[in-house]
């Protein structure tokens, strides 16, 4: 008679010992499902970011051949210069065209990649596309208002200067310009800062 209790409190005992490895064993599977998860975005997102680094510099290099920028439909009502200064500046346009496949999954990945790891860290998203719309930028401005233009357009020669300042200033901007260039410095930052952020995660254990 006495057996019976004892025998119920290790049947007892045994179904606490079995609740307590089916929690650990459930919050173990959880936090591995977490890391990978962490671990893949971060693989991810820092692989699309070395991409976009190459690409840029694609989209800058300073040389295009005669075929590039002859794909936009040019105006009825275009000068040969200005049909000139914007086939020149649509060099860029279609060479990021030619890759806003990776872009575009940028784009996509920040609020993915904002969901995991929370809104303090997408500024390296946000510098990256300010650096690529200052780019597009660039290509517009100096195409629409600025390669058509002589300095025989200027009667002021503060003006004149002023034009000239402006287009030093976005032709630096539209292509790499060597060790002085004011973009690759940035987008190596950018690099730097995703990295901080994603290498701590690849290299950490589960």
């Amino acid at each position: 008679m006495e057996i019976l209790p004892w025998l119920n409190g290790i049947n007892s005992f045994a179904v606490i010992i079995a609740s307590v490895v089916a929690i650990w064993g459930i919050n173990a599977w959880r936090r591995e499902f977490e890391w990978k998860k962490k671990h893949d975005r971060a693989e991810e997102t820092l692989t699309l970011f070395y991409q976009a680094k190459v690409l840029i510099a694609e989209i800058r290099y300073p040389l295009s051949n005669a075929k590039e920028g002859k794909n936009r439909k040019a105006l009825p009502d275009e000068t040969p210069e200005e049909k000139q200064a914007l086939d020149r500046a649509n060099v860029v346009v279609e060479r990021y065209n030619q890759r806003k496949e990776v872009f575009s999954k940028i784009h996509a990945m920040r609020y993915r990649f904002m969901a995991l790891f929370g809104k303090d860290k997408v500024k390296p998203f946000d510098e990256l596309f300010e650096i690529i719309s200052e780019i597009l930028f660039a290509a517009d401005y100096l195409g629409n208002y600025v390669w058509s233009k002589r300095n025989s357009d200027f009667s002021d020669p503060n003006e004149l200067k002023e034009f000239n300042q402006d287009r030093r200033e976005y032709e630096s901007i539209f292509w790499f310009r060597g060790k002085n260039d004011p973009i690759s410095p940035r987008v190596d930052a950018v690099i730097q800062e995703i990295e901080k952020i994603c290498e701590p995660i690849l290299f950490s254990k589960k």
